[in-house]
């Protein structure tokens, strides 16, 4: 006699439910390692979701530009072409770029660094230490000027800190900048497409500066709106997640670079320009990291719940715009620099904010 648990009809019924539950796993493809939003059980990191249909957001209103922006732009513009012109003026006054020559003697020998000449200072820019500056004023072209100063006792060079030297210094010139007004001979040598007078500058500038414009109000509005959403959700903890490891080491590399980029180290950036010891630096990290993956999360679980796709047609779309604006040569190139899961979720998020804009309600206050 067979045993009940033998029974050749239940042990293929159990073998059955056991493949499919086999494939029911293996068909998810869930991966908390993965920096594919699509690829994370987002139901399991967002606990719950509120109505994202109906919200309320606040932003400073759409900016609309105006001639006076279009001429301040132009004057901006202009005022990086100007050129350093030997002037007729004789006495030196705040504000003046004095062509100089000089000499700093300390204990009687002129000491190293301390000699220049034909050297073009801005009084006021307070390029030199106190006094120098202000000593030449009211001298005119032609004077030597002898200037008793001393060092400031935290000066870079240690064997000037504090210490009391002599400059002697003779006024060569006083230079003015010299700004060029527009005019269409200007206007071509900028090389923009379409654009060969000054009219067509300044509606060229006109467009830009409503296209940026309307960008950043834009950009606002999608902030505050992933925020919104977010505020709507609760969230368990997703600091196993392979995108919040991801997040923590790109913002760590961004305090790297800007380290790279003013030749000190990292600690100097933390404590220096960020203001924090090494322990809070991290705290601040991570709670960076964290809010980044709580927004992809939230926009991860509206795109599923909605059904929102990101198709391979608009990713690539979307590289092919960006890599024009960011002017590299195509968009394999602007993919070759990026990191293609990241940027995937970034579209995908856009996409989300774009699709809830539609029916949010937008306050606005009065523009910055």
């Amino acid at each position: 006699m067979k045993k009940k648990n033998d029974d050749p009809c239940r042990i293929r019924f159990i073998t059955i439910l056991t493949t499919l539950s086999m494939l029911t796993l293996a068909g998810c493809g869930y991966d908390d390692s993965s920096k594919d939003l699509t690829k994370i059980d987002v139901d399991k990191y967002v606990t719950s979701i509120g109505d994202y249909n109906n919200l309320a957001i606040t932003t400073s209103s759409r900016t609309v530009i105006t001639e006076d922006d279009v001429e301040g732009y132009i004057d901006y513009v202009l005022e990086a072409q100007s050129e350093l012109t030997e002037s007729d003026k004789t006495t030196v006054e705040n504000g003046d770029v004095v062509n100089i020559d000089y000499q700093g003697i300390k204990d009687g020998v002129a000491f190293d660094g301390g000699t220049d000449e034909g050297y073009d200072l801005t009084i006021g820019s307070g390029t030199f230490i106190d006094g120098f500056e202000d000593g030449l004023i009211g001298h005119k072209v032609g004077e030597e000027v002898a200037l008793d100063l001393t060092f400031p006792e935290n000066y870079g060079a240690a064997d000037l800190a504090g210490q009391s030297v002599e400059f002697n210094v003779k006024i060569n010139y006083i230079s003015e900048y010299i700004t060029p007004e527009i005019n269409d001979e200007i206007v071509v040598g900028y090389g923009l497409e379409n654009v060969t007078n000054v009219a067509e500058y300044r509606d060229f500038v006109k467009s830009n500066l409503q296209e940026s414009a309307d960008n950043d109000y834009l950009s606002r509005k999608r902030d505050a709106l992933q925020q919104a959403l977010m505020d709507t959700c609760t969230f368990s903890d997703i600091t196993g997640l392979g995108l919040y490891t991801y997040y923590v080491e790109q913002i760590k590399n961004q305090t790297q670079t800007m380290a790279d980029n003013y030749g000190v180290s990292v600690d100097d950036i933390i404590s220096g320009l960020y203001g924090m010891d090494n322990e809070q630096y991290e705290q601040s990290v991570g709670e960076q990291a964290e809010m980044l993956i709580k927004g992809a999360l939230a926009c991860a679980k509206v795109a599923k719940d909605e059904k929102i796709e990101l198709t391979d047609e608009e990713f690539d779309a979307e590289l092919a715009t960006e890599a024009e604006a960011y002017g590299y040569e195509s968009a394999d190139a602007f993919k070759a620099v990026i990191d293609a899961d990241d940027y995937r979720n970034y579209i995908l998020q856009k996409k989300v904010v774009d699709k809830l804009l539609e029916t949010a309600t937008i306050n606005e206050t009065e523009e910055d």
